[in-house]
């Protein structure tokens, strides 16, 4: 049976909007709200782009090339439009690999569920972004952490990438992604509660680490 899919409205009643999981087997309407989502990203993502332009042109080569303030002001404008680009491909592939690494724990619900599911997690993230923006323009950098984070504490306190990083994801918006698909794949799964939370903290706690892992690399704190 079909089932309408409220975005906005299972951000804010998981546990009545995700009622029809179980039973659907098609989202009316769902297309047009994932296109939303994706034209969303792609503001998000270009704007945060030319707040941070600044920093993001401030490496050697760029520096090299001793470009003209046009050219320069130029260059800000094609890295917004570069961001727009890159945002709006962006949530159907995070969502898609999502999607996939929570499929073999819960077969049962199938690629298609939780794609709807791991969409309106999206979501939350979207607003971490639209909520660090004003931080952006403020620093000119794009390696901001959110403000309703630990991360911002961490920062005061070590140097330390990968603490920072891991402090970072410890947030309102974390914990309440965390609750979203927890609601979601209680309705749409048979597996007992048990399972799912252990499944969900796994699937969590892996993605945080390597993220984490990753942003260390990036500093040259970690070497493989």
């Amino acid at each position: 049976m079909p089932g309408e899919v409220h975005i906005l409205k299972s951000l804010v009643q998981p546990r009545e909007q995700f009622g029809y999981f179980r039973r659907f087997n098609k989202a009316e309407g769902f297309f047009l709200r994932f296109l939303m989502i994706c034209i969303v990203s792609a503001f998000l993502t270009a704007f945060s782009y030319f707040l941070s332009a600044d920093h993001l042109l401030d490496i050697p080569m760029v520096k090299d090339v001793k470009l003209t303030d046009n050219k320069l002001q130029a260059s800000k404008y094609l890295l917004m439009a570069a961001g727009g680009l890159i945002g709006f491909i962006t949530p159907a592939i995070i969502i898609s690999c999502m999607s996939i690494v929570f499929l073999p724990f819960f077969r049962e619900v199938g690629f298609k569920k939780l794609f709807v599911l791991q969409s309106i997690v999206y979501c939350v993230f979207l607003m971490s972004t639209f909520l660090k923006l004003p931080f952006q323009g403020m620093l000119n950098t794009n390696a901001v952490l959110s403000p309703l984070s630990l991360g911002v504490i961490a920062n005061y306190a070590t140097n330390n990438a990968f603490i920072i990083s891991l402090s970072g994801f410890i947030s309102v918006f974390t914990i309440w992604a965390f609750y979203l698909t927890y609601a979601g794949l209680k309705q749409a799964s048979y597996k007992s509660k048990a399972y799912i939370i252990a499944a969900v903290s796994l699937l969590y706690i892996g993605f945080i680490l390597l993220s984490s892992l990753t942003y260390a690399l990036q500093y040259g704190q970690l070497t493989l």
